[in-house]
């Protein structure tokens, strides 16, 4: 092997499991309150709250939690709503100093059954 492919082949500086670079928080609100999820630069969302514990952030029509999946944007698992927008893929989402992140119930809505930055479904404005 040659001295090239010798130092691609070659574990990077960067040490396996250390979360390296610029740390920042992000804001989580589940259907129990918000708080503070530690994330790093570079960083996806569903990779900062998989980091924090977190295994679900949304619930599906059916009521069952749901979370990261396949982790490349094909399923659509980790759907929720970022930023006041739902439906927002967290694997294909970078995280960003102050970003909010909520906890999505079924097609879009917030636990508390209302539409982000709306009424609750059903009602009349």
């Amino acid at each position: 092997m040659d001295q090239a492919a010798s130092s691609a082949a070659s574990p990077s500086s960067r040490r396996s499991g250390v979360r390296e670079g610029e740390s920042f928080t992000i804001l989580f609100e589940d259907r129990f309150g918000e708080r503070a999820i530690p994330a790093w630069a570079g960083e996806s969302v569903a990779a900062a709250l998989l980091a924090a514990g977190e295994r679900a952030w949304r619930t599906a029509e059916d009521g069952s939690p749901r979370g990261l999946f396949c982790g490349i944007g094909v399923c659509w698992e980790c759907r929720c709503i970022i930023d006041g927008r739902p439906n927002t893929r967290a694997c294909q989402t970078e995280a960003r100093p102050g970003l909010s992140v909520r906890w999505q119930v079924g097609p879009g809505l917030l636990p508390d059954g209302s539409v982000p930055g709306g009424v609750p479904e059903g009602e009349a404005s």
